[in-house]
């Protein structure tokens, strides 16, 4: 039985089609992420889950239940939202329990989920306060409290840590990744960050104008992104998109690459048939910067490219500079200690063994 099941789901507001026949599935305890850009649909698909947004067509089972029609109350599900929604006129206690009482729960059961649930957040110097003296932090808290103490079918989660500054945004993915591994309920989890996307995710939903790109796990919607807008979404910096020219050379098929007012032709990978379509054509050279690195006597398979240097930003445990290849700015990762000056050529390495390759109309990927 699947903990959720999202079967041809579209919603419509007058006549514009927001959600284009949604179809996934997820296992009882897996954490689910809907990622995408502002306004491709993740926050409504999740409205619909909770009951928030009535479904246009198709259906929502949740668990062994068809809960298309049901009310929110009836759906067993617990909310996060990116605002919190805290009762301003209630302490951290009382809005914890607040669904309890509702639910009628013997009061010696709700102090001691209470209790269980502020000690796991580290809450519990807080139970007696009221909202307006809690930080945003501390009031992601509460409100995670609030639905932990509902032992739902199902947690939504949306956009919970948008409100945050960027040092607490990470403390608290970290809190939330803890709190599924020690719990493990099944979450569904809506953010346009990439990066929570990748970090707390198992599967993940790639949206855009309505529709899934792709659905897979984190490392394989990476490592094998089925287009060009997923390829560019995931991963940051993201990944460079350079236009090519495939020749046939001596040893097999080959890019025609400029940089620093030289031409070079650098191999392709074997094993890529549907790239023999396009000798003499151009293609999209999906490569990461990770991939274009300084040069190492470790990496024996790999071509090395002199390439003309026009921005160092060191990171810290990386620097990333920018070259120019075939026109187009291209970022690539590299040691600090990696030699580099602005306006000079830098010799660079090419690990095409994860490169990928689009074609430069449909922006499907070539394979």
């Amino acid at each position: 039985m699947k903990a959720l099941k999202i079967q041809n789901v579209e919603k419509t507001f007058g006549s514009i089609k927001v959600l284009k026949g949604i179809d996934l599935e997820i296992e009882p305890g897996q954490f689910l992420i809907l990622v995408g850009p502002s306004g491709c649909g993740k926050s409504t698909l999740l409205n619909m889950i909770a009951g928030l947004e009535s479904v246009s067509n198709g259906n929502i089972t949740i668990g062994d239940r068809d809960v298309t029609h049901l009310d929110p109350k009836d759906r067993d599900i617990a909310m996060v939202f990116q605002s919190y929604a805290l009762y301003p006129n209630m302490t951290v206690k009382q809005n914890i329990s607040f669904g309890l009482e509702i639910n009628k729960t013997p009061k010696d059961e709700l102090e001691a989920t209470v209790a269980k649930v502020a000690k796991m957040l580290q809450i519990e110097p807080l139970l007696n306060r009221k909202p307006k003296q809690l930080s945003g932090g501390q009031r992601q808290r509460v409100a995670m409290g609030r639905a932990l103490a509902r032992d739902p079918s199902i947690y939504l989660f949306d956009e919970p840590l948008s409100n945050l500054d960027a040092k607490l945004r990470v403390e608290m993915r970290s809190e939330i990744k803890e709190l599924h591994q020690r719990v493990g309920t099944t979450i569904v989890y809506v953010t346009h960050d990439q990066i929570e996307a990748m970090t707390l995710g198992d599967v993940i939903a790639v949206m855009k104008d309505g529709e899934i790109q792709q659905f897979g796990s984190p490392q394989d919607i990476y490592d094998n992104p089925k287009n060009q807008f997923v390829a560019g979404f995931m991963g940051s910096p993201s990944m460079n998109f350079v236009p090519c020219d495939v020749k046939q050379g001596m040893n097999g098929l080959v890019l025609v690459l400029e940089s620093g007012g030289a031409s070079h032709e650098l191999p392709v990978e074997n094993g890529i048939e549907g790239l023999s379509e396009y000798v003499g054509k151009k293609v999209v050279l999906g490569i990461r910067p990770e991939q274009l690195t300084q040069v190492s006597e470790d990496k024996p398979d790999t071509m090395t490219i002199p390439c003309l240097i026009e921005i160092i930003e060191p990171t810290g445990p990386d620097t990333m500079v920018t070259a120019r290849l075939n026109g187009v700015r291209t970022v690539c990762r590299v040691h600090p200690t990696a030699q580099s000056k602005v306006g000079e050529l830098m010799p660079l390495q090419f690990d095409m063994s994860k490169a990928v390759f689009f074609d430069p109309d449909t922006e499907q990927r070539i394979y």
